[in-house]
């Protein structure tokens, strides 16, 4: 029978945290892809309602299914994820609540520009950015990636920009930040997570 001594059972549980921790990481970036590509779709679909004048609700027939359609498999999708690692450490919890305030706080602003005409619905991809910077930032703090906190910083640029375009554009503006600012970092950095995660179970 062969013993393992306690450094060599804390290294090995130690490896085993890390690679869970990295899974659970590139899960998330996952999400964050998933949310960007479907408020970007919105953004982009709300333009075309308002440039072409359609008669379309785009809040009650685009933003609010589009919104209950991502809780929904965001809930399932993290359901799945933590059945499979069994736990999921304390940031990745922080993270999930950090990211569900800022789409509860995206949706309350939504209602009350839209459907209780309480403010200037162009005043929103301003606003979205704020808080997509805001997430960005916080998240920056517990995981210590640099392009977290540039993209917050992108993010809170990008809002001055669109509370000066206060006017239908600033919705293309507003999608095509979070195609360059989210989608697409976040993308290359869920590939190369991937890759880095094949790696290490191949040396192992």
């Amino acid at each position: 029978m062969v013993s393992v001594s306690p450094s060599q059972q804390s290294n090995v549980e130690f490896e085993i945290a890390l690679e869970r921790s990295s899974q659970v990481t590139a899960s998330r970036m996952l999400l964050l892809v998933f949310w960007g590509l479907i408020i970007a779709k919105c953004t982009l679909l709300q333009w075309a309602i308002i440039t072409h004048d359609l008669p379309i609700n785009g809040g009650m027939f685009i933003w609010l299914p589009t919104f209950l359609f991502g809780a929904v498999c965001s809930f399932i999708y993290g359901k799945v994820t933590l059945e499979e690692f069994h736990c999921t450490p304390m940031t990745s919890r922080l993270v999930r609540g950090i990211w569900a305030a800022c789409i509860a706080a995206m949706t309350l602003f939504g209602v009350v520009a839209v459907g209780l005409g309480g403010m200037d619905p162009y005043l929103l991809p301003a606003i979205y950015a704020v808080l997509l910077g805001v997430g960005f930032f916080i998240q920056g703090m517990l995981d210590p990636k640099p392009y977290l906190k540039l993209a917050a910083i992108g993010w809170w640029l990008g809002s001055i920009w669109l509370f000066f375009q206060a006017n239908v554009n600033a919705l293309l503006w507003l999608s095509a930040m979070i195609i360059v600012l989210q989608v697409i970092p976040t993308t290359l950095l869920f590939w190369q997570e991937k890759r880095r995660l094949s790696a290490t179970k191949q040396r192992a």
